[in-house]
């Protein structure tokens, strides 16, 4: 190394001119970086949505859901295949294996779709995978202040989308919801029993005049032209006239025609696209922008403002802004300037506390901008984005970086102390400290490896984060030791040597302190017993209540979120009535400035497959985050009011993985011992106060009709059950039947609703003189709102929302309670949710971390050619811990994902302390005792070990003490840095304590050599000021 730095300062112009060209790229790279909220991750799941109208869940569990499960059985890397069938609807998940390929996956998944043949009324299944950067980008709400929705989607069809989409890195512009004309025919069943018609004919008959078809060429001349056959049906008028049978014949005059209009209502009308959607009690429709996975959300964003605010629209339009993704972004490029620069400046006022150099100080932070810059040009050369999690890891890095630069530093005056000319001071002073300073930041950035290598989400959602860091503290190594020194030769001069025993007030506290400990056996092992005993409340503090732990806390957003559900079986009409007096409940909280309603719709983010006529989407915005939480409480007391408890919630949204629900699954195959099993389990979680919204999907059955035909009835009038069932199918179901015209509105066919009752459904005619009633039996039944499996068995689902900030002891209380639950014979039951997140993550981190304590001893022996000093070395490690979980304690904070994070983070820290210090010890071996050698490592190591300790203290308070107000980067950063201050805070401590004495038990005695080489070491600490 020294003739690295050798060749540094002999070329001090080149390292000054690449020193500046790479921060000159990192500041040009910070305009290229693709900026999003989230890093791009595809979660290992596939799901497939498809449907069937009209079939009852039980319909698709047995012709869709199932058939689809089997089929995808078996895949390679499945881990588990779920299927929810609900009215209409299949939704198929197949999970995968975390670190699995999901281009694969989702190949596999379609060659097997490809071989299940589904019912002839299903639709094609709709198969995608799930990932950030697929979600909206982008959502505004358009309301219609007239009531005419009608005009407002078509507004928003040929104006707004076609205005949006040419958008710099929009990759889609949807219209979600809405409203369009529809021809509806309504068939009459007694107008058809009195012709002799059934309602099968009707559609035959209506499929027939549809045509808008090729039908071949023919010549005109030598030329060769094609010839379409079109229809002559394009108005409603046009619909009623069609031929539809002939009537019955009496026996002297000929059969009449009967037209559609003789036996059903056409009707042209505006009708919902999808479901219907409030905005602050105007109807609305969606306008969602998909972000292309390469484009910048921040430029999307303001290209995406700056066309609206260019749009003429209809008076009576009110266009609302409900989510925009780089206004997180945005906030959290605020944070990171907000909270680095204050820490910079705090950690360099620090510096200046200690050298009391204008000079030296700026000498030091110069590793400041060059390593952020650096980290950044690095972040776009491997392909990542400036999202929250690589935001978070420059903010956090502020406090590490200048490290190697102070201890650089000050060993070089130490040299110019002596009379050397600065030039070789820097000399001397970067290649003495080289091994220390090398070493010390390989274990940091060793620490942050295993996160790439646990695997898992993880490995996938923190890798960025780790990378981040790891980039910036190579960066900070290069310029300390090869920068710094150039600036060292550069800006500072030779100094005298201080006046002989003089000392400042940290060696005249600390020396005492270490000489005590080291004075007799005695007094070493009451430290280590001390340091044990801290240790071990510590742990014990972990393992209680004492300490909440939760998955990822991204604090309080502006958005709440929420669903109500009525009595099954309840019109989509009479749910949207119902829901309007929350609207005026909600609109009327000081709080909130924006309440959206959604019934019905179909379209729930494309990942599942909607909501029941009777259950309703809450979409609200408040006006101040910070008060979302009182918001949330006053509006559930109003779903309780209104709806009933259990039967509404509402919270705050979360973004990024975890969540803050319960769920115990029970399975069987006996649907009744599932449903007794759900009864149970409810009822106990019942009974936990900060447990709420305790809901089973078993919980609302639904009534309907049930239609047992007889085999010999149906035979005796030319039909058979399935038949018959084909015919009930078309008769209820609303059918479709294309576009008027070819290109006119949509039209359906359906039966009059007033029929679909037990008395009057009997007489819909299945045939020439027959009705149900002759060949059916009909009855009032009740059946599962939905039916959910695993693998093929019946699933039933209890889940909860946590109320209280210890998800994790809150998750562990409610397992044991549902453990205790005497469970009919043949049901099994697991949990997840929170706390199987919970599990899986801290098991991946504590794996993580054990890695990590592995691979940074591995790094020590090769450093130090024994065993035995990095053990030594080592034990600085859970000393942090002390330190970590006591600033948890005292702010208030849980143990999540950036605390464990933080944990990895103080732990190669404080091996850095200990490795300057035990790396001085053991050269001084050389020439001296044990005893001696550590004492003069202390009083030698001391200052640069608290400027270090100092400086990322100081540098991260503005992220502990959370300065930031946007959330996102700050949150994920702020435990983080509480736990990193209060460890290290503790560690250094115990650095200059415990690890003396630590040595001194097990390192065996050092030679003693020539007096005259004791002088090459500074017994007495430097001091005074530098030049």
């Amino acid at each position: 190394m020294r003739r690295i730095v050798a060749w540094c300062l002999g070329n001090r112009p080149v390292v000054i001119l690449f020193a500046l060209l790479f921060m000159g790229a990192g500041v040009f790279s910070i305009f290229r970086l693709n900026q999003e909220l989230l890093p791009s991750i595809e979660f290992p799941s596939v799901f497939i949505v498809t449907s069937d109208p009209g079939a009852n869940p039980a319909v698709i569990d047995r012709d869709i859901s199932i058939p689809l499960s089997n089929a995808l059985n078996g895949l390679p890397h499945a881990q588990h295949v779920f299927a929810t069938s609900s009215q209409s609807f299949s939704q198929v998940v197949v999970q995968f294996n975390v670190d699995s390929n999901t281009k694969d996956d989702l190949d596999a998944v379609n060659q097997r779709l490809s071989q299940v043949q589904l019912p002839a009324g299903a639709g094609k299944p709709l198969v995608q995978t799930f990932s950030f950067s697929a979600a909206p980008s982008i959502i505004y709400s358009l309301g219609a202040a007239d009531g005419n929705l009608s005009r407002a989607t078509l507004e928003a069809q040929t104006v707004i989308a076609p205005a949006l989409q040419g958008a710099q890195g929009a990759a889609q512009v949807k219209v979600v919801g809405g409203e369009q004309n529809a021809v509806t025919i309504t068939l009459d069943p007694l107008r058809l029993g009195a012709r002799g018609l059934a309602p099968f004919q009707v559609t035959q008959a209506l499929q027939a005049v549809q045509v808008d078809l090729p039908a071949g060429q023919s010549l005109n001349g030598n030329r060769v032209v094609p010839v379409e056959v079109l229809s002559t049906v394009h108005t409603a008028a046009d619909l009623r006239a069609v031929p539809v049978g002939a009537g019955q014949p009496s026996s002297s005059a000929p059969p009449s025609i009967v037209t559609l209009g003789d036996v059903a209502t056409v009707q042209e009308a505006p009708a919902p696209v999808n479901g219907i959607a409030r905005t602050d009690a105007l109807p609305s429709l969606s306008i969602q922008v998909i972000r292309d996975p390469n484009g910048n959300a921040i430029s999307l964003s303001n290209d995406i403002h700056s066309r609206v605010a260019a749009l003429h629209l209809d008076p009576s339009d009110r266009l609302s802004l409900i989510e925009d993704s780089a206004t997180g972004i945005r906030a959290s490029l605020n944070d990171l300037l907000l909270e680095g620069l204050l820490g910079a400046l705090f950690a360099i006022f620090a510096i200046f506390l200690f050298l009391r150099s204008i000079r030296a100080t700026l000498v030091t932070a110069v590793s400041l901008p060059t390593s952020v810059l650096v980290a950044l040009l690095g972040t776009a050369i491997g392909g990542f984005s400036l999202n929250i999690l690589t935001l978070a890891g420059l903010t956090i890095a502020v406090g590490r970086i200048i490290d190697d630069a102070i201890v650089v530093l000050e060993n070089s005056y130490r040299h110019l102390q002596k009379g050397e000319p600065p030039r070789l001071a820097a000399l001397n002073g970067a290649s003495e400290v080289s091994k220390a300073v090398i070493s010390s930041t390989l274990t940091t950035v060793a620490v942050f490896l295993p996160i790439a290598l646990v695997g898992g989400i993880i490995s996938k959602f923190f890798v960025p984060f780790s990378i981040t860091v790891t980039i910036s503290l190579i960066a900070s190594l290069l310029v300390a030791l090869t920068l710094i020194p150039v600036l060292v030769s550069f800006l500072l001069e030779r100094r005298s040597a201080p006046a002989a025993g003089r000392r400042d007030w940290s060696h005249r506290v600390y020396q005492p302190i270490l000489g005590w400990a080291l004075s007799s056996r005695l007094t070493k092992a009451a430290v280590v017993l001390a340091a044990v005993l801290l240790f071990a409340l510590a742990v014990g503090a972990v393992a209680s209540p004492l300490v909440a732990k939760n998955f990822f806390d991204f604090g309080n957003t502006e958005q709440l979120v929420g669903a109500v559900t009525l009595p099954a079986g309840t019109t989509t009409e009479e749910t949207s009535q119902q829901l309007k007096s929350f609207e005026t409940a909600a609109a009327a909280d000081p709080g909130v400035k924006l309440v959206q309603v959604t019934i019905a719709s179909s379209d729930f983010g494309g990942y599942s497959a909607g909501f029941e006529t009777n259950q309703a989407r809450l979409l609200l915005l408040v006006k101040d985050k910070h008060q979302a939480g009182a918001v949330v409480g006053r509006l559930q007391q109003k779903l309780n009011a209104l709806y009933g408890v259990g039967n509404g919630q509402i919270q705050t949204a979360s973004f990024g993985p975890g969540s803050n629900r319960f769920e115990a699954r029970a399975s069987g195959q006996d649907a009744e011992a599932l449903r007794q099993a759900s009864d149970l389990i409810v009822a106990k979680l019942q009974q936990d106060s900060e447990l709420s919204d305790v809901q089973s999907d078993l919980a609302a059955a639904k009534p309907q009709l049930s239609v047992d035909v007889d085999p010999k009835k149906a035979s005796a009038h030319g039909l058979s059950p399935r038949l018959v069932a084909q015919l009930v199918a078309q008769a209820l179901s609303p059918m479709s039947l294309g576009n008027l015209g070819g290109s006119g509105p949509p039209v359906s066919l359906r039966l009059d609703p007033a029929f679909v009752t037990v008395d009057r459904l009997s007489d819909l005619p299945v045939g020439a003189g027959a009705a149900l009633k002759d060949v059916a039996t009909i009855t009032n039944q009740t059946a599962p709102n939905s039916i959910n499996r695993r693998d093929g068995t019946r699933l039933v689902a209890v889940s909860a929302v946590i109320d209280g900030t210890d998800t994790s002891g809150i998750s562990q209380r409610a397992t044991a309670l549902v453990q205790s639950v005497p469970l009919p014979a043949g049901v099994k039951l697991d949990t997840g949710g929170t706390s199987e997140e919970i599990n899986q993550s801290f098991q991946s981190m504590f794996e993580a971390i054990g890695i990590a304590v592995a691979i940074v001893f591995i790094i020590l022996v090769i450093f130090f050619r024994s065993v035995v000093t990095p053990f030594v070395i080592l034990v600085s490690m859970p000393l942090a811990l002390i330190g970590g979980i006591a600033a948890l304690l005292v702010t208030r904070s849980a143990l999540g994902l950036p605390a464990l994070l933080g944990v990895l983070m103080v732990f190669g820290i404080v091996v850095s302390n200990a490795i300057l210090l035990i790396d001085f010890a053991e050269r001084a071996r050389e020439t001296q005792s044990t005893h001696d050698a550590l004492t003069l490592a202390g009083a030698t190591r001391l200052r640069p070990i608290l400027m270090t300790a100092v400086a990322t203290v100081v540098a991260l308070l503005p992220v502990a003490v959370g300065l930031s107000t946007s959330g996102g980067g700050g949150l994920i950063s702020q435990s983080l840095a509480v736990v990193v201050v209060g460890g290290l805070i503790t560690s250094t401590v115990f650095t200059l304590v415990v690890v003396p004495v630590v040595y001194s038990l097990i390192a065996r005695r050092g030679r003693v050599g020539a007096i005259a080489a004791i002088h090459d070491l500074d017994v007495e600490p430097p001091s005074g000021r530098i030049a």
